[in-house]
Parts: C-alpha cells; sequence; structure tokens
C-alpha cells in the first residue's frame, strides 16, 4: 500500500507534479500513463526517494516514509534501463539479491526455481550482462525486483524489449504475483496496461487522474492532448 497525501516537485520555476494525492491498493496493479517528458519517471523516483520531491507526505505499512532515503523506504523501483554488475551471472544476480534480503538458502533456491522457469530463463543462468539481449535483461530486472522483499513495486517502462513471448511471461507473473503487493507500472504500452491493470492514473498538462474503468487509446489520446503512439 502506498497512500500518498501530497507530493510536489519542481524544476526551477516549473511545477511538474502538484500537491497531488492518491492511495494505491494492495492486491492492485496501477497503470501510470502520460506523453514522453511529462513527469512519469520523476513521480516513481519521487514515491520511492531517488528523487527528492519538493513537498511529499508518503505512508507505506511502515507508515510515513517521507524522510526516509531510497534503501529504507519498502518501495522498490525498476529503471527503464537495466541496472547491473559486469562481472556476475544472471544466477549471481539473483543469488545476491536473495542474500541481501534475507532469505534461507532452501527459500531463495525456491524462489530463483521458480522466477527462473516461469520467464524460461534457465539457458541465460550463467551469462553475464554484456552477452544477453536487452529483453533478457529487461526480464533480468523484473525477477530481481519480485525477489525483493518488499510489497511496493514501481516498474518503468518493463515491457521495452521484449518480445511477445517475454512480454506475456512478464506480464503473467504481475498478475500472479498482484495478490500480496502494489504495483505501479507505466508504459506506453497501453494493450499490454490493459491486460492487467486494475485502475489507471492519466498524467496529463493539467494534473493526475486516477481513472478505474476501462481505457482505449482514443480516451487516452483526448486526456493527454496529443495523438499517442
Amino acid at each position: 500500500m502506498i497512500k500518498i497525501n501530497s507530493i510536489k516537485k519542481m524544476y526551477g520555476s516549473k511545477t511538474i507534479i502538484k500537491n497531488w494525492q492518491c492511495t494505491l491498493e494492495n492486491g492492485k496493479i496501477y497503470g501510470l500513463i502520460g506523453r514522453n517528458g511529462i513527469g512519469k519517471t520523476t513521480l516513481m523516483k519521487c514515491i520511492c526517494g531517488l528523487c527528492e520531491a519538493d513537498e511529499s507526505e508518503i505512508y507505506t505499512e511502515n507508515g510515513n516514509v517521507s524522510k526516509l532515503d531510497y534503501l529504507t523506504r519498502n518501495i522498490y523501483y525498476i529503471s527503464d534501463e537495466p541496472v547491473y554488475y559486469n562481472d556476475l551471472t544472471l544466477y549471481e544476480h539473483l543469488w545476491i539479491v536473495c542474500k541481501a534480503e534475507g532469505y534461507k538458502k532452501d527459500i531463495a533456491a525456491e524462489k530463483i526455481q521458480d522466477l527462473v522457469s516461469k520467464y524460461k530463463m534457465s539457458e541465460y543462468l550463467h551469462f553475464y550482462p554484456p552477452a544477453m539481449s536487452k529483453g533478457t535483461l529487461q526480464r533480468m530486472m523484473l525477477m530481481i525486483g519480485f525477489l525483493k522483499n518488499t510489497q511496493n513495486l514501481l516498474l518503468d517502462e518493463p515491457f521495452n524489449g521484449l518480445d511477445p513471448i517475454q512480454l506475456k511471461q512478464s506480464l503473467d507473473y504481475c498478475k500472479w504475483n498482484k495478490v500480496n503487493k502494489c504495483i505501479l507500472i507505466s508504459s506506453h504500452d497501453i494493450e499490454s496496461l490493459k491486460e492487467v491493470c486494475d485502475a489507471y492514473l492519466i498524467f496529463t498538462k493539467d494534473g493526475i487522474i486516477e481513472i478505474d474503468e476501462e481505457i482505449d487509446r482514443e480516451c487516452v489520446n483526448a486526456m493527454i492532448g496529443d495523438s499517442y503512439d
């Protein structure tokens, strides 16, 4: 659960996010939609603590996290650009996350095996990141996100570089894991969002509008102003 009583973010004299309020519930997936450059990534980074908001009051299951840094908020952000160690294999990346999260060895092995199986990643277990495609790296980042022992996940353009089969695997895994999590997905892929999302946050020039009904491309175009490709 992420309860935002207020967020305000400015760059110079320009207000990017103005006194926004919202509650994101556990057991739901939210889609964040808006034009390039409007502030979607900035919003997500303000929520998780990677970017300092000018004003904020944010609550999770752990209480008020507004003054906590990124490492101590129970909100995990997955960037649209994969982040990794060049000299660690996929398998080693997964194990180091389990170690950092304090999993017992048998639980860690079980979780890793489940992810590797569902994402069809067994052939890449001993690959180093420079030898992986962008889509494979993106799946690695999603696997790391779902290994994190947190209820709140922010996924920034997680479907970039995925082929149709990889996309289906990622959408399915989001749906399987939403029971115990609050997931916010920023994406331009409206059709994919429609497959998994329970509600949407539309980032318009006049602010962020929450809707909990079916959307389509024409509806989104009308809300954000210009053609949305």
